[in-house]
This record gives C-alpha cells, structure tokens and sequence, in this order.
C-alpha cells in the first residue's frame, strides 16, 4: 500500500511594491486624495478683473491696440469680438451671455479668466440670464462658497426631487410575536435600507438603530388556473420585501377594534358571500359541478312525500288548481 503523501507547507511572503510614490509627484484623483477641479479667480486675478483692469477697460484697450501698429499678441476671432459689442451696455459689459464658443474664446484671450475651470464656465453660460455683475464676481472668486448657498443656484440647476410612485407604499405590519422595540413593514423591492431610515426620520421624526431586510420570493402559479384544459404556463409572481427595524423608543401597536356594528361588518359579509356564491354558480365551475342545494331540496322533498306530509299531484292538475292550492298542499314534479 502506497504511503500517504502530506501536502506541501506554503509560506506565503508579504508583497512589497517596487515602485514607490515620490513625494512631489503630482496627486492623483482617488478616494483619498481629492484634486480641486472647481477654479476661480486667485487673489491677483481678481484684483486685476475688479480694479485694475475689468473687462469693459480691457476691451477699451484692446479695441485700441488693434488700430495702433502694435497689435495684441492674442487676437480675438471677428465674430466673438462682434459678440462682446453687443453684450455692451451703457453701464456695463455683460460678456458671460455670449454663445458658448465666443465666451471660451474670450476667456481664453481674457488674462485674469484664462485659468477658469471648465464647470464654472458651463454654469455662466447655461445661467446667463439669471446671473447679476455682483453674482458672477462672487462666483470667479469663490466658485465653491457659491456652490455651497442654494439660494445662488437657479431652481433649474438644483438638484431634483423624485417623488414616490402612488403604487410604492410602505405597509407598517401588526407583529404581536415582536417586542415594543421592533416595527415590520412591507416595502417596495427598490426600497433600501437608507431609503426607510430617511423616510421614517422626516416623516414620521423616528429614530432607527437598526434594520434588516429580507426579500420573500413567491410561489409558482399558473397563467390560467380555472382554464379546464390547460391552466396556462407557469410564472413565478413577483418577490416581496420586507423590513424590521429597531425603534429607539418603544412603540406598542393599537389593540384591534372588536366592536364593528357602527361598519355594518356582518350585513357587509353576509352580502359579499351570497355574491360570490351566485357569482360562482354562474361560472364554468357551477357548470361542471353537482348543485348540492338542489340535491338537498330533492331528498327533503322526497321524505316528506314518504312521510306523508304533502301530496302528490300530475302538474296539468297543479295547473288548474293553483288558483285555489297553496304551495305548501302539493310539492311540484321536477
């Protein structure tokens, strides 16, 4: 017999990278280390674009250095500098409602805007109209404190609220088999665990410690059960999802009503039972079913005449002396 071979033992050594991060090397975007994508306007750019040098003198200057025999080293396109005129007021220059193209060009020419970045430039062009002088050197100088303030966002650049389904309802579950601390609900399959915690918070002012969410997956049913031949494919409906939370204060569910009279509970069922019951005559499974009210009839009948209780007569006799038989003399042949 063969002798038994032991595995071999595996050391495994910790890995040590070879390459190494140099200090100075440029910050990558990570979820440690962020890179600043939103620029403005740095202290010297900013003096320069309110005091020094606005937008409105440098078109004065450069509209001058254009008909002198020294022009500007960086020249701005026929259209784009037509484009700035026409933005030109008596009091101002408003030159963030230019065309996209023509304001990148511009700002490209421009020295104190030529660094802007790329999302502040697409807020000044999709928010032309709403934007005031004031508003947009706040926003070149501090473009993240703008951000920050809803009120200096336009209602069309905020963020959107999506309002439940009407169908999307959170049921909350009679539990007696759980403690004061728990709640159960039916949720949505889309519902997630955070989705609850916000909803029961500002709803309702609940605090959650804890959730735990389960997903029920149905039984198998058919397409077409009450089909007499074939009762259709099968299909699986869909799942159910249910929560349970920890509350951080108790709450105790209501004991159930046990008085329903003033809801007419039992006129109520009594009514909805005799309407199923025709309903169900009516349909193919009355028709392919005995009617056992009618057999039960039949035999009652059929003691009494043995019994001597009633009388039998020919139906062409029950005819001519129904004017003066009562029902209950005679029992009709079927």
């Amino acid at each position: 017999m063969p002798r038994a071979r032991l595995p071999p033992t595996l050391h495994t050594k910790p890995k040590i990278p070879t390459t190494r991060v140099a200090p100075n090397a440029p910050r990558l975007w990570n979820a440690k280390r962020r890179v600043k994508t939103t620029i403005g306007l740095n202290p010297y750019s900013a003096t320069i674009f309110q005091r020094v040098e606005p937008p409105s003198k440098w078109l004065e200057k450069y509209e001058v250095q254009l008909s002198s025999n020294q022009p500007p080293k960086q020249q701005l396109a026929p259209e784009t500098l037509e484009a700035l005129r026409a933005t030109q007021t008596d009091s101002e220059l408003r030159w963030w409602e230019m065309e996209r193209k023509h304001l990148d060009h511009f700002m490209d020419v421009y020295p104190p805007l030529s660094h802007v970045s790329s999302d502040v430039r697409d807020f000044l062009h999709s928010n032309s109209k709403y934007l005031s002088p004031q508003k947009v050197t706040q926003l070149l100088q501090s473009p993240s404190r703008f951000f920050s303030k809803p009120a200096n966002v336009p209602y069309e650049s905020r963020k959107q609220i999506n309002f439940p389904h009407p169908k999307d309802s959170v049921v909350l579950m009679r539990t007696p088999h759980l403690s004061p601390n728990y709640a159960a609900f039916d949720v949505p399959l889309h519902f997630s665990k955070l989705d609850l915690r916000a909803y029961l918070s500002n709803v309702y002012g609940v605090e959650v410690l804890h959730i735990r969410s389960v997903v029920i997956q149905q039984k198998v049913k058919r397409t077409q059960p009450s089909d007499r031949y074939s009762q259709g494919a099968l299909y699986r409906p869909r799942s159910l999802k249910k929560m349970t939370v920890q509350l951080a204060k108790p709450f105790v569910y209501p004991e159930e009503i046990k008085d329903l009279d003033p809801w007419e509970h039992d006129d109520y069922w009594h009514l909805a039972k005799t309407q199923f019951a025709q309903e169900r005559e009516n349909s193919e499974w009355g028709w392919s079913k005995p009617n056992l009210a009618h057999r039960k009839s039949i035999a009652q009948q059929a003691q009494e005449l043995l019994k001597g209780k009633k009388k039998w007569a020919p139906t062409w006799q029950l005819l001519d002396s129904a004017s003066t038989a009562t029902p209950s003399d005679y029992v009709p042949r079927r």
